[in-house]
């Protein structure tokens, strides 16, 4: 199972990610403008000037995804 740690030090380097969380897409991608955590398909995302702000205050359903993380399927880091 991919942890939350490997999520943390994977964004850290500069990867980006897709995962399912109750049957709904995510990504959470990087630009020269900052990170995003969007739920795919209608495209509503959140936007951080860097990872860790993402990590801290990025929010799925009102809930952090360290509260998450453990009921999410990876599909893809890249």
């Amino acid at each position: 199972m991919y942890s939350y740690k490997e999520l943390e030090h994977d964004l850290e380097m500069g990867h980006e990610v897709e995962f399912f969380h109750m049957e709904q897409k995510y990504s959470i991608s990087n630009n020269k403008d900052g990170w995003y955590l969007t739920r795919l398909y209608d495209e509503n995302y959140q936007s951080f000037k860097t990872a860790q702000e993402l990590l801290e205050y990025g929010r799925i359903n009102g809930k952090t995804l360290a509260d998450i993380w453990n009921q999410v399927k990876v599909e893809t880091v890249f």
